[in-house]
C-alpha cells in the first residue's frame, strides 16, 4: 500500500514536470510532440491507478483493523470485573467504541493522501532546487516559519480536542439521564428543569469547544496562506530585482512553488482529523490500559471450572467485608463481616430496611464483586480468586437493576413452543411472543419486564436462583404466584432460591429468613416460626 500511495505521488510530480515543459515549448512557440502527450497519458493514468489502489487498501485494511479493536474492547469488557465496568460512564464506552473508531477509520485514508501528499512534495522540491536554488531556500524558510507558527496551534488545538471528546462523553450521559429518567422528569418540574438545564450547559460549553477547533483550524489554514504568498511575493517582486537571469523562468518557478504549497495545505488542512484521530486513540488506549490493569476471568475458563462447584452441598460466606470507594480511595460506604451458610436445596429469604446492605451482599454472595476480606466456601473448600468465574456459573439472578436481553443468549436451542408457554403463564399473551429467536416487544411495564427476565431466568436452569425485591412491580395475583407456585416449585426440584423481599405476609413459604443490616446478620428465623399475615 505504501509503495502504491509512493508511486502515486511521484506520477503526480511528474505530471507537474510535464506541464511545465509543455508550458516552456508553448511560451518558445512550439508545440508539444507525441511522447510528451504519452507520458502525460501514462502518468496520469499511474498516478489514477496506484492512487485508487492504494486508497482502496487503506480504507479495507483499516476497517479490519478497527473491526478487531471493537472486537477487543468488547472482549476486554466482557471480562473485567463488574466494579471496574461500574465505574465506566456509558457516555465514555459509547464514544469510544463508535464515535473514536469512527475519527480513525475517517483519517487513516487521508493518512495514506498525506503520504503521497509527501512524496509529491519532495519530487516536486527536487524540480524546485533543479529551477532555482535560491527559490528552494525561500521555501524551505517559509516552511520552517510555518512549521513553528503550526506546532504552536497544534498544542492548543489538541487540549481542546481532549476536552472536547470529554464533554461529549458527558452530554451523551445526560441525554441518557432525559431517556431514562423520563418518569421522574415528569413527575417533578424542578427536576425537569434542572436536568434540561445541565443538559444545556453542557451543550454550551460544546458549543464554546467546538467554535474554540473551529478557530485552530481557520488559524492552520490562514498560516497556509501566509506561507503561499510569502514566497510568491519573494519570488515574483525581490528575485527579479536582485536575481536577473529568473526572469526568463519565473513563469515556470510560480506554478512549481504552488505544486509544491499544495501537498503542504492539504496536510494542514486535514490535521484536524489526524489530532482528533490522534486524541481518540489514546483515549481508547487509556480505557484498553484501565481494562488491563485489573485482571479478569475468561468465560471459557469460568466454564471450565465450573464443574468443580455444581455439585456442591453447602456454600459458607466467612467474615466478608467490602467497601465502596471514591476516587481517592477512601470507603464511602462499608457493610459486613457478612457470616452466612447456605444448603443446597433450601429457600433462603434476606430481608433488612432500605440502606442495609442487602443488593450489595447478593453481589458479594455471587462473587461478582471482590471483598476486602473473608472467604467465601464450598463444602469448606476455599474459593480461591482464579476460581471465582467458575463459582458464578453456579447462580442465575435477577437483580433490582437487571437488564432484559431481546434474545435467549447462550440458551439458542430451547423450543419456541416451551418458551411462549411460559410466556402464556406469565400473563403476557398478546403483549409478546417468541418469535425467530428472539422476543418481539421488550416496551413493556417493569412487572412485565421482570416476568420476562423470570422466564429466561427459569430456562437457564442454573443451581442457584437470586431473586432482587422480583415481587415489587406485581400485582396481587401474580405476587400470590411468585411465593406459591413458582418458589416452593424450584424447592422441589432441588434448587436454591435466595431472594430479597419485604413481603412479610409469605416469610413463612421460606426455610429460612434472616435480616441484614449494613451487610451483617441481625437475626435469623426459621419459615415455620414466622405465621402468614392477613
Amino acid at each position: 500500500m505504501l509503495l502504491l500511495t509512493a508511486v502515486a505521488g511521484f506520477a503526480n510530480a511528474l505530471l507537474v514536470v510535464i506541464v511545465n515543459l509543455v508550458a516552456q515549448l508553448v511560451a518558445e512557440g512550439d508545440r508539444p510532440g507525441i511522447w510528451l502527450w504519452l507520458a502525460f497519458v501514462l502518468a496520469f493514468a499511474l498516478y489514477y491507478l496506484c492512487d485508487k489502489r492504494s486508497l482502496l487498501m487503506s480504507n479495507r485494511i483499516i476497517e479490519g483493523l478497527l473491526r478487531d479493536l471493537r472486537i477487543d474492547i468488547a472482549a476486554k469488557l466482557r471480562r473485567t470485573e463488574l466494579q471496574t465496568v461500574d465505574k465506566l460512564g456509558r457516555g465514555d464506552l459509547y464514544t469510544m467504541v463508535s464515535q473514536e473508531t469512527n475519527h480513525l477509520s475517517v483519517a487513516f485514508p487521508l493518512l495514506m493522501e498525506s503520504f503521497q501528499q509527501t512524496v509529491l512534495l519532495a519530487v516536486s522540491l527536487i524540480y524546485l532546487g533543479y529551477l532555482s536554488l535560491p527559490a528552494l531556500m525561500v521555501f524551505i524558510v517559509a516552511v520552517a516559519l510555518g512549521i513553528l507558527g503550526y506546532l504552536h496551534i497544534n498544542v492548543n488545538f489538541k487540549d481542546t480536542l481532549a476536552e472536547l471528546g470529554r464533554c461529549q462523553a458527558r452530554m451523551l450521559d445526560a441525554i441518557g439521564d432525559i431517556i431514562d429518567g423520563a418518569k421522574e422528569m415528569r413527575l417533578n418540574t424542578r427536576r425537569n428543569d434542572s436536568v434540561f438545564a445541565a443538559y444545556g450547559q453542557l451543550s454550551q460549553i460544546g458549543q464554546r469547544l467546538m467554535t474554540r477547533s473551529g478557530e485552530h483550524w481557520a488559524s492552520l489554514v490562514l498560516l497556509s496562506g501566509v506561507v503561499v504568498y510569502f514566497m510568491l511575493g519573494v519570488v515574483g517582486f525581490v528575485f527579479p530585482i536582485y536575481i536577473s537571469e529568473h526572469s526568463t523562468i519565473v513563469f515556470q518557478l510560480v506554478p512549481t512553488l504552488l505544486f509544491c504549497i499544495g501537498p503542504l495545505t492539504r496536510i494542514v488542512a486535514q490535521s484536524p482529523m489526524f489530532l482528533r484521530a490522534d486524541v481518540g486513540l489514546n483515549s481508547i488506549m487509556a480505557v484498553e490500559r484501565h481494562f488491563d490493569a485489573v485482571p479478569g476471568v475468561d468465560p471459557a475458563t469460568a466454564r471450565a471450572e465450573s464443574v468443580l462447584y455444581q455439585g456442591f452441598s453447602s456454600i459458607n460466606y466467612r467474615n466478608l467485608v467490602f467497601s465502596y470507594r471514591a476516587d481517592s480511595g477512601g470507603a464511602v460506604f462499608s457493610l459486613g463481616p457478612l457470616n452466612l451458610d447456605i444448603r443446597r436445596g433450601e429457600l433462603l429469604f434476606i430481608v433488612g430496611g432500605n440502606g442495609s446492605g442487602k443488593s450489595t451482599a447478593l453481589r458479594l454472595m455471587t462473587g461478582l464483586y471482590p471483598v476486602d476480606s473473608g472467604e467465601i466456601q464450598v463444602d469448606d473448600k476455599v474459593v480461591e480468586a482464579g476460581q471465582i468465574g467458575g463459582f458464578r456459573e453456579l447462580f442465575s439472578a435477577i437483580f433490582a437493576d437487571f437488564h432484559l436481553f431481546d434474545r435467549l443468549y447462550g440458551m439458542e436451542d430451547r423450543d419456541q413452543e416451551t418458551v411462549n408457554r411460559l410466556i402464556d403463564e406469565m400473563g403476557l399473551a398478546g403483549k409478546v411472543r417468541f418469535e425467530q429467536g428472539r422476543f418481539s416487544d421488550l416496551n413493556l411495564s417493569t412487572g412485565q419486564r421482570k416476568r420476562l427476565a423470570l422466564i429466561a431466568t427459569l430456562l437457564e436452569d442454573r443451581p442457584v436462583f437470586i431473586f432482587d425485591e422480583w415481587s415489587a412491580e406485581q400485582d396481587v395475583h401474580f405476587r400470590e404466584y411468585f411465593y406459591t407456585r413458582i418458589l416452593p416449585e424450584l424447592k422441589s426440584r432441588g434448587k436454591t432460591v435466595i431472594a430479597v423481599t419485604h413481603d412479610d405476609r409469605f416469610w413463612h413459604v421460606a426455610d429460612r429468613v434472616i435480616k441484614l443490616d449494613l451487610g451483617m446478620v441481625e437475626w435469623e428465623k426459621t419459615g415455620k416460626d414466622l405465621e402468614a399475615k392477613p
